[in-house]
């Protein structure tokens, strides 16, 4: 028996820019994983990655002939607008080809029984981890008995749905094979090198679907530093100074034994030479003992979990942490040298303008707001509601929720307080319009102009950013003063003015500078 695993082409979307919303950063291992299991069960195994390759479905399609596979398991990644091409283009597969096509991943672990009722393409799907289980369907498929008996999975038997009971979530990490990294995949990691050090987390905040995709709350699960030293040994070697980030959900574990374990990574890792790292934590998590430890071993990028500066809302978002928690976390941070990128959330379905102000106020305070790239992202970010989240039962329990024309997975709420609505919907576009012109090659805000030391292109974001900055201020205040009209009308008039003041900052600066330093191209 022959498997074929593939990433699929995501394609890019003209209104989100959040690729981790949709896809946790450790689903970037899941594929490799999954081959070095099969591969360790004597399966022959072939993985292809057209999402690092950037190639097109046409070319994807092809491939699956080429290869002459018999089983072909696909990492399906819900995708926004995208998601129904990504399906056709399995339908098409699945039609010319005659093949069992087993998907797995966060999104079909969720959204199983919409894919199997629209999609006869889709043989499988597997709930929750796949490397035991995509196996055991393997075996099944093989000796063509019953695939009833395999747990996790959900498949169609006579037009009737077949839903078989989750397995606990695999216990010791140690047992797994280091996840295979394709050529394509080593290419693209100018930026570092992904390592998964745990799995699920110990925290519940209703936003997040990290358990419920593992089937069981607080399933945190650690590798052993030993263990963890192996696989950074074997893959930090070239080029000299390696970079490796951390894609763990919560690089901690709970409690004091979780701190007691970063320690002890962190004393493998000092070993290591040339090497430093990042990761992804709460804001309790972050100690002294532990923080000084890791940042002796390389520690050099922290991504904080903050979500908000409201006592309300950090309840309601069952998030366990405290303002002040998250007052000493940045400060400790700072005082190592690190200056953390936070997970925020500005709007979520029950804010008061009396929470969007403590978070305004918060980021101001904290200097959060520097850098066009940060501001325009935590100055417009909602909370994402996807299916699998807490979040998402109890919208749509209460009728708050309406769906995207193209899937139930992802769904849009109504903001309890119409004039968080309308700031939301005010403050949203002009944020959009700012990344669309960060993401776009002939433009002077693109990443890259920032990245190569432009100082023109240093001093247009710089720019950009406090005048954001002001108009957010300025649209709360008048809010919060009851000196705006929240209507569509006054919305869609705000809007334009405020992309007419983007291009009026982007035109003076520009009339400014030689035209050569763009390539002659001006906007």
């Amino acid at each position: 028996m022959k498997v074929l695993l593939l990433e699929h082409p995501r394609g890019r979307s003209n209104r989100h820019f959040n690729d981790v919303a949709h896809t946790p950063l450790s689903s970037s291992l899941m594929s490799g994983y999954l081959f070095s299991s099969l591969r360790e069960h004597g399966i022959e195994t072939e993985l292809c990655d057209f999402h690092a390759t950037n190639r097109s479905l046409s070319r994807m399609v092809k491939t699956v002939n080429e290869r002459e596979c018999d089983v072909l398991g696909v990492h399906l990644v819900y995708s926004w607008e995208n998601t129904q091409n990504i399906l056709r283009a399995l339908h098409e597969i699945g039609s010319r080809y005659k093949l069992p096509i087993i998907v797995y991943g966060f999104y079909p672990t969720f959204a199983y029984k919409t894919l199997l009722e629209l999609y006869p393409s889709i043989t499988y799907v597997i709930r929750g981890e796949p490397e035991y289980t995509f196996f055991k369907l393997c075996s099944v498929l093989k000796k063509g008995t019953d695939p009833g008996f395999v747990k996790g999975i959900a498949f169609r038997r006579d037009k009737a749905l077949v839903v078989t009971e989750r397995p606990r979530p695999i216990d010791d990490l140690d047992a797994l094979p280091v996840p295979y990294r394709t050529e394509e995949q080593r290419a693209l990691t100018q930026d570092g090198i992904n390592v998964l050090g745990s799995r699920g987390c110990y925290g519940s905040c209703s936003f997040c679907y990290i358990n419920n995709f593992y089937g069981v709350k607080g399933s945190w699960r650690g590798r052993t530093p030993a263990n963890i030293y192996e696989e950074v040994t074997m893959i930090a070697v070239v080029p000299p100074e390696q970079y490796i980030y951390f894609v763990d959900a919560n690089f901690f574990g709970p409690g004091t034994g979780g701190q007691e374990r970063a320690v002890q990574i962190a004393e493998h890792l000092k070993t290591v030479k040339g090497f430093t790292f990042g990761l992804e934590c709460r804001v309790n998590d972050v100690r002294e003992a532990s923080l000084k430890h890791l940042v002796d071993a390389g520690l050099r990028n922290v991504f904080l979990g903050v979500e908000s500066a409201s006592p309300s809302c950090l309840k309601r978002i069952k998030k366990n942490t405290t303002v002040q928690q998250t007052h000493r976390a940045l400060v400790l941070l700072r005082g190592y040298g690190i200056e953390p990128h936070i997970g925020f959330i500005m709007f979520e379905p029950d804010s008061e303008l009396h929470d969007i102000r403590l978070n305004f106020n918060f980021l101001m305070s904290q200097n959060l707001l520097e850098g066009l790239s940060k501001t325009v992202d935590l100055l417009y970010h909602p909370e994402i509601v996807l299916m699998g989240t807490d979040n998402y039962r109890l919208l749509e329990s209460a009728g708050r929720i309406e769906f995207s024309s193209h899937s139930d997975y992802q769904g849009s709420y109504s903001f309890k307080d119409r004039r968080v609505k309308w700031l939301a919907d005010t403050i949203s576009p002009v944020c959009h319009y700012l990344l669309e012109l960060m993401d776009t090659a002939d433009s002077p805000l693109y990443w890259r102009n920032h990245r190569s030391g432009d100082t023109t292109a240093d001093h247009l974001r710089e720019d950009l950013t406090a005048w954001l900055a002001e108009l957010f201020e300025k649209l709360l205040v008048r809010l919060e003063t009851d000196d705006v009209p929240c209507t569509d009308q006054v919305k869609d008039r705000t809007v334009r003015d405020a992309i007419e003041a983007v291009n009026t900052i982007i035109t003076k600066t520009m009339d400014d500078t030689p035209a050569t330093q763009y390539g002659g191209l001006k906007r």
